[in-house]
Parts: C-alpha cells; structure tokens; sequence
C-alpha cells in the first residue's frame, strides 16, 4: 500500500502540497488528476524519495520513504512528465547500461522482452537522436519497468503526443491493471476515466476529491446536475464551473 499521511510540502513560502492523505492499494491504476500547478509532481516525487515533507509521512509497502529510500527506490519505475535519454545510444546500449546500475539479472532477455513489449524491437539499434517523443516515450517506459518494479509511477505519459500514439500508449498502460500498481498523475480527464478505477482531484495542494468516477458523477447527479460529466465534477470541486 502507498500511504500519504497529512503530508504538506513548502517551498519557501510556496505550498505545493497541504495537508494530503491517501491511500492507494497494491495492484491498484490510480489517476491523480489536477491541472498544472496542483501539486501532482510534487506528491510523486515525494512518494519516490525524491523530496522530503515538510511535514507528514510517506510510506511505501509499510516502508517510510524518508527513512529507507533506498528500499523504496527499488520497488518503484518512474517516468517523468519530460524524461531524460542520452540520445547518442540506442535503446539497446541505453537498458544495458540501467541494466547494470540496477544489477538485472539476464538483462539481455530482459531487454529484449521489454523492447518487443513496447514495440520497439525493429529499432533497438538507431540512434535515440532520430526518435520521435512517442518513440522516445516508449524506451523511456521500458527503462521504468527494466528492474521489474512492483510500482509504476507515470507523470503525464500522454502530454504532447500525436492522437495515435497517445491511444497505444493507453493501451500499454490498461494492460498493466492487475500486474503493478499504477500511479497515473495526468490533466486529462477521459484519460483518468478510462484507465483508472479510482481517481483523486488535486487542486492548490488540495485533495479536494476521492472516489470511482462513477461515484464522483453520482455525488453531482444528487445535487441536481442532470448527466454529469467528469468535467462537470472537476469543475465543481475547482470552482471551475
């Protein structure tokens, strides 16, 4: 289980985060949605020892992530809303060489599974350079499951892509229910609604929602709103509508 409890996170006299607590279950595709600024980065990159709370506590799997970060570290993929490649490699050259930082054991069986997994097997060996962002995406998602973690974290995974290629990576990510815990941080509503089976709505710093999004529309049909739609529901909790 992922546990924030009554975490707040400042920057200066900036709060990013106030007073969040959450859980999320193993084996669980979670959506934390917000638009930006809401403090979605910021609680993941608390979640994986990245930052430290100002104040509350983290943990992970019953471990506290400020305590034994790097236990934590090793049951966690992390793909960033901008991921870093070095693109003078391949996709090959670059899981080998994470391959060895995390110690993967048969990592060129590893590689290989991983590159057909996110179809990028028939350009294993091309330079990283002449990549697209979708194609960039993909080895950038292969690098997060490369130590077979039991938790993935994705920041944004969709955000600039092309229509299709947005779609396949959707896919990809609904085909991980059940097999990780999948912490899904994304301004896209229909995206949070596909793919997760629970969602929570962040809004400066807050978490001012938690529920099924068909929960969420319940609670506004019973207010009077006829056919709520998850906009509907994000804009009443953000005072957008």
């Amino acid at each position: 289980m992922i546990r924030f409890e009554r975490v707040t996170k400042r920057f200066g006299h900036t709060v990013a985060l106030r007073d969040l607590t959450l859980e999320i279950e193993m084996g669980e595709l979670f959506a934390l949605v917000g638009p930006n600024g809401a403090g979605k980065t910021t609680a993941i990159r608390l979640m994986c020892g990245v930052l430290r709370p100002t104040s509350g506590r983290v943990t992970v799997a019953g471990m506290d992530v400020a305590e034994n970060g790097t236990l934590v570290k090793r049951r966690i993929g992390y793909l960033p809303e901008e991921p870093s490649l070095y693109e003078r490699m391949t996709p090959r050259q670059l899981l080998r060489f994470f391959a060895s930082l995390y110690g993967v054991e048969d990592a060129d069986g590893r590689i290989e599974a991983l590159l057909e997994l996110v179809g990028m097997l028939d350009r294993a060996d091309s330079r990283i350079a002449t990549f697209s962002k979708g194609m960039r995406q993909r080895v950038s998602i292969a690098r997060a499951l490369l130590h077979d973690p039991e938790i993935l974290v994705l920041d944004e995974p969709t955000m600039g892509l092309d229509p299709l290629t947005a779609r396949e990576i959707r896919s990809f990510v609904s085909g991980l229910k059940g097999r990780k815990t999948v912490l899904l941080c994304t301004h896209y509503l229909e995206e949070a609604e596909q793919l997760c089976s629970r969602m929570g709505i962040l809004h400066r710093g807050r978490l001012v929602a938690l529920g099924k999004p068909s929960e969420l529309k319940s609670e506004l049909e019973a207010l009077g709103v006829e056919s709520p739609t998850l906009a509907d529901v994000f804009a009443y909790h953000t005072g957008g509508g």
